[in-house]
């Protein structure tokens, strides 16, 4: 797959993170303009979306923008933004982890918890999902033109780069993704 194919992928993928809070912005201001006698519970939404926002931003800064080694890992800040309850243990420290975390967090639709250790990242969950082809783009980097698995070809692309692989295994009860050398 083309540097701009996966570029246009992530993109996509980003915008549709970052789309349902700032309508929730737009939406609360111009209530806010029609009606200055709103209740708090409206600037609470605006505020709550605001964070969302700025947590989302700062992760995608991180995992998918330049480098940056001193910052403080945001995994655990953005997984609060889901929309279920993702909870993380461990740290991740860097773009492979907090992608493959964003990947794993997709899978656990009813909410979970993921562990991060230096080579492993678990999740584990009531509900886990399936999501097809995704072994094929983790495992070998096959092509796909899904935004929702841009996450996946470009841990992929970050492994390989690393002179590492990337081993996907599917439970009843969790998903493991091994970070293992060539």
């Amino acid at each position: 797959m083309k540097n701009t194919e996966l570029t246009n992928l992530l993109y996509t993928r980003i915008s549709h993170d970052l789309s349902g809070s700032i309508g929730a912005i737009y939406n609360g201001t111009e209530m806010l303009v029609e009606d200055l006698s709103l209740s708090s519970d409206m600037f609470l939404v605006l505020q709550n979306s605001a964070q969302t926002l700025m947590n989302r931003l700062v992760f995608f800064r991180q995992t998918f923008g330049m480098p940056v080694t001193t910052a403080d890992d945001t995994t655990a800040k953005y997984l609060k933004t889901l929309s279920v309850p993702v909870a993380l243990s461990g740290c991740c420290v860097n773009a492979l982890q907090r992608s493959l975390c964003m990947v794993l967090g997709d899978m656990l639709p009813k909410g979970g918890k993921i562990e991060v250790t230096e080579n492993t990242l678990t999740a584990s969950g009531v509900v886990l999902k399936e999501i097809e082809g995704l072994k094929g783009i983790l495992e070998k980097g096959e092509k796909t033109d899904k935004p929702d698995l841009a996450p996946a070809l470009y841990a992929h692309c970050l492994a390989a780069q690393d002179g590492k692989a990337l081993l996907f295994s599917f439970g009843k009860k969790e998903i493991k993704i091994k970070i293992s050398c060539v």
